[in-house]
């Protein structure tokens, strides 16, 4: 029927005309994971320890960002960093900005 928006088999109400198998898939993020990070003098992340592995020096930084969200509950203040190690794995680590631990949230 014309003018019915399920009629159309291109139409996917809602996904920017993407459907089947060529839409895009959200990947969850990983839960975080605490890591051993050595940073520089101005807090920039030198080198990565992985649990049961060895220290990675960090090649480059790609981003940076913060957050700081949630007041009304518990406080949630965030340093994120999105980085490249020597062997060319990406990370995004965050420094816990309450506590100042630092945690792997995507490998």
């Amino acid at each position: 029927m014309k003018g019915d928006p399920g009629s159309d088999p291109r139409s996917d109400r809602g996904t920017s005309g993407r459907s089947g198998p060529h839409r895009p898939r959200l990947k969850p993020l990983d839960q975080p994971r605490a890591v051993t990070v050595r940073t520089d003098e101005q807090g920039v992340p030198v080198h990565v320890r992985l649990p049961g592995k060895p220290a990675r020096r960090v090649a480059a930084v790609r981003e940076r960002w913060r957050i700081d969200d949630e007041w009304w509950r518990e406080t949630i203040s965030r340093e994120y960093w999105a980085v490249v190690l020597d062997d060319g794995r990406m990370l995004t680590l965050y420094r816990d900005l309450s506590d100042e631990a630092w945690y792997v949230q995507r490998e």
